[in-house]
């Protein structure tokens, strides 16, 4: 059984499937969205713990879905990834008008996503 359950949200079902066998090696269950109105959706039904989020997305980006996210109670403190390739530089922990969340920097580095979900379940 997993301990930790990682909502890992991409338009690119390559970035997910990677990020999937990632995280299911290391023993972290999985959910999967292809936008954020399917990880509105899913991260209110599978009770997720630690949320990876594109920003670029069709329907609803990361971005806003982070902003509804966090406007729920239950969603206020989770950790959130974003990943996105608009940004330039190593991944760090800032506060945002979207909460603090930990900016990760596409072309992704596994190892750097590993650990930061590792330390986010830490501060969590």
């Amino acid at each position: 059984m997993c301990q930790t359950r990682v909502l890992v949200v991409d338009d690119e079902s390559d970035i997910r499937t990677i990020l999937r066998r990632l995280l299911l090696r290391e023993g972290f269950c999985v959910v999967e969205a292809g936008d954020g109105l399917e990880a509105l959706d899913a991260a209110q039904h599978c009770d997720v713990q630690i949320i990876v989020m594109d920003i670029n997305m069709p329907r609803m980006t990361g971005t806003e879905a982070v902003r509804r996210l966090r406007a729920m109670p239950q969603f206020s403190h989770t950790p959130i990834l974003i990943i996105t390739g608009n940004f330039l530089g190593a991944s760090y922990c800032c506060p945002t008008p979207l909460g603090n969340v930990i900016l990760l920097p596409k072309p992704l580095n596994l190892n750097e996503v590993l650990t930061a979900i590792q330390d986010a379940i830490h501060i969590r």
